[in-house]
């Protein structure tokens, strides 16, 4: 898979837990809890543990794997306040602009960059192999 298409598939992925928590929340569906809060047990933890490390530049990985780890600080939160049954604390982070979405966002507007990004450095490596 190409690196637009592992990020967009991620940031998919990780968007869906909202929609996870809402259902888990109302009593809709399940969810298992014990892994929302570890970075590396998701999709993009593990791609960030591997094929990311080789395609971005150490600076994108290491802000990628922090805005990664802030957004599952946030989801480990709200499976605390779930667990602790104050789920009015879980809906509060849930809001449209709460906390669970500005770190969602923030992620995935960094990894939609990093297409971009790679193919810039690609190019500027080019050119200099080029000029050389």
């Amino acid at each position: 898979m190409g690196i637009k298409r592992d990020i967009e598939y991620a940031i998919y992925i990780h968007g869906a837990w909202k929609t996870q928590f809402r259902n888990f929340l109302s009593g809709r569906a399940p969810m298992d809890l014990s892994t929302v809060g570890q970075p590396h047990a998701c999709k993009l933890g593990h791609w960030l543990d591997n094929e990311a490390r080789r395609m971005l530049s150490p600076e994108d990985h290491a802000e990628a794997c922090r805005l990664h780890g802030q957004f599952h600080e946030i989801a480990g939160e709200i499976i605390q306040d779930i667990k602790q049954k104050d789920f009015a604390a879980a809906r509060e982070a849930l809001v449209p602009a709460g906390p669970f979405d500005q770190a969602s966002h923030g992620l995935a507007a960094f990894l939609r960059k990093m297409p971009l990004r790679q193919r810039a450095r690609t190019v500027a490596d080019t050119e200099l192999k080029q000029a050389a």
